[in-house]
């Protein structure tokens, strides 16, 4: 029996992060909160819209504007529609699973991970499989979503594997007690990423997918 996969989304299956955080900088800039796309990057991956706004909040001292959600959407929205593309490999190593217990974990609304993953043509694979912490009370670093998403797919969360890109999934996936493999392959992960999430408690790293399925037919 296969074991079961839970993925994150933005930088493990699309490579949305650059996007994702270059939308936020740009919008956070605008409307007087000067952030740059670096700053995004290490301060917001893995958060919820809401929880981004809330640490945005904290830092600069002061209530964002009403309407920022609704702007940074749009605009990153815009990005992805234009840019998109697969973490490389992704597309091959899903579809050769496509029949496994697999599931998403996300902190993304499920209806951007659906039109992201009709976009690399990947939607009806995890069809009924998507789980977002937009949808449940704590977000990333708790381990809520991905004990929720291996509840869903009827897994032990013991037996789930979860590749994950952010510091903050890694914490959620080792606090529900699952084995990680943290993922460097997407175009936001610089040299020193790997060792970050290393000292995040993922069990194991991989910089592509070929390393992914080495470790995983090890196992």
């Amino acid at each position: 029996m296969p074991r079961p996969i839970i993925f994150d989304f933005d930088g493990t299956i699309v490579d949305s992060e650059p996007h994702a955080n270059k939308g936020l900088a740009e919008t956070l800039s605008e409307l007087g909160f000067p952030t740059t796309y670096d700053e995004a990057v290490a301060t917001y991956i893995g958060l919820r819209l809401t929880d981004c706004i809330a640490k945005a909040e904290h830092i600069h001292g002061r209530k964002l504007p009403d309407g920022l959600a609704s702007l940074c959407r749009a605009r990153v929205g815009a990005l992805i529609d234009e840019h998109l593309q697969p973490v490389p490999g992704a597309i091959a190593f899903v579809r050769d699973r496509a029949h496994d217990p697999i599931a998403i974990a996300s902190s993304s609304r499920v209806v951007s991970i659906e039109r992201s993953l009709a976009r690399v043509g990947l939607q009806s694979i995890f069809d009924g499989r998507i789980y977002s912490a937009a949808d449940i009370e704590r977000g990333k670093p708790h381990p809520d979503i991905f004990l929720k998403a291996a509840g869903g797919i009827a897994a032990n969360p013991g037996d789930c594997i979860v590749i994950e890109d952010g510091v903050l999934g890694v914490q959620a996936a080792v606090a529900a007690g699952m084995t990680v493999i943290g993922l460097t392959a997407g175009a936001h992960c610089g040299p020193a990423h790997g060792e970050t999430l290393r000292d995040a408690g993922a069990h194991v790293m991989a910089r592509s997918y070929g390393e992914v399925e080495s470790y995983i037919a090890r196992l």
